[in-house]
């Protein structure tokens, strides 16, 4: 947890690929059941968001970050609060030319995991 705030730091004044690199950190950090909450206190959510107009890269590991935070369903309100959504969709458009399968992929299973909530599937369903 010690580590958060730094992290946080880079997602806010890191190249592209450092940002994607942080995103990437996140998700296994997310892995654990314990530093969920933590990553989303510490603001994560609106940094891993704003990876959308970045890197493939950048975008496929804040999408696969995004999905493990969505394994807890205390976080699914605030990933749809956060403006995670729409970018989550676009991923997985078939319009969209993505040069990375990843990115849809994370994407995808992100939105899964929001979809198991009443809530949250019906937000989805509305976009």
């Amino acid at each position: 947890a010690g580590a958060l705030p730094l992290l946080m730091a880079l997602l806010r004044a890191c190249t592209e690929q450092g940002k994607a690199s942080v995103a990437d950190a996140i998700s296994w950090l997310a892995n654990d059941e314990s530093t969920r909450a933590l990553i989303v206190e510490a603001g994560a959510l609106p940094l891993l968001v704003a990876l959308r107009t970045g890197t493939e890269e950048g975008k496929a590991n804040a999408a696969c970050a995004i999905a493990m935070l969505a394994n807890d369903l205390p976080t699914h309100a605030l990933i749809v609060e956060s403006g995670a959504l729409l970018p989550l969709i676009a991923f997985v458009s078939p319009s969209r030319a993505c040069s990375n399968a990843d990115t849809g992929k994370n994407a995808s299973f992100a939105l899964q995991r929001l979809a198991a909530d009443v809530r949250s599937r019906e937000l989805v369903e509305e976009h």
